[in-house]
C-alpha cells in the first residue's frame, strides 16, 4: 500500500486535512480514510485501524496521536513531524480567528444555526468512518462480540473507556492468542 510519499507530500496532505476537517477526531478520520487509504493509497484500511487504536490508547489528543503514528509509518520521525505540523497548524490559526469572533457574535441566530448544521454533518461523517471500520475489523463473531460488548459497557453502563480498552486488550490476548497456537 505504502507508495512512499515525500515529506512535502505528507505535510501538504495533512495541511489540507487539518484545514478542512472540522468536527474533531472522528470527522477527521473520514478525511484520513478518503485521502490516505483510498485516494493516495499510502496506508491500508488495516493500517488506519491500527493507527486509530494506537491513537486512542496513548495519552494526549487521539487524532494527533493517530496522525503522528501514520506519519511515522510513512517516513519515521520526520514523517511524524510533517504530519503533526500539517494537522495542528491550520487548527491553531483557525481557532485563534474563531475565538476572536465567536466571543463577539456567539449569540447571533445565524451563528447558532450554522453550528447546529455542522454538528449534524459531523454525525454523518462519524457514521461513515464507523461503518468502514466495521467492514474491515468485524470479520468474525469474536470481533463482533468485542465491539458490541464495548458499546454496551460505554453506552449503557457508562464504564470508563480506558478500562474497556484495557479489558479488551487482555481478553483479546487470551482469546486470539489461544486460537493461533
Amino acid at each position: 500500500m505504502n507508495n512512499s510519499p515525500s515529506l512535502k507530500e505528507i505535510l501538504t496532505t495533512f495541511l489540507k486535512i487539518g484545514t478542512v476537517a472540522f468536527g474533531g477526531m472522528y470527522s477527521m478520520l473520514a478525511f484520513f480514510e478518503r485521502d490516505l487509504v483510498r485516494k493516495k493509497r499510502w496506508i491500508s484500511q488495516d493500517d488506519l485501524t491500527e493507527s486509530i487504536v494506537i491513537g486512542q490508547i496513548t495519552p494526549g489528543a487521539p487524532i494527533v496521536n493517530t496522525g503522528i503514528f501514520i506519519g511515522y509509518k510513512l517516513k519515521r520521525f520526520k514523517g511524524s513531524l510533517s504530519a503533526i505540523t500539517g494537522m495542528v497548524l491550520p487548527s491553531f490559526v483557525i481557532i485563534l480567528v474563531i475565538a476572536h469572533y465567536y466571543t463577539q457574535y456567539h449569540d447571533l441566530k445565524i451563528v447558532q444555526s450554522a453550528l447546529k448544521a455542522v454538528s449534524a454533518a459531523v454525525v454523518g461523517l462519524i457514521a461513515s468512518v464507523v461503518l468502514n471500520m466495521a467492514k474491515t475489523t468485524l470479520r468474525d463473531s469474536r470481533n463482533v462480540i468485542f465491539a458490541v460488548s464495548a458499546f454496551i459497557c460505554l453506552a449503557l453502563f457508562k464504564l470508563n473507556p480506558i478500562a474497556i480498552i484495557i479489558i479488551a486488550g487482555i481478553a483479546g490476548l487470551a482469546i486470539f492468542r489461544r486460537g493461533r497456537q
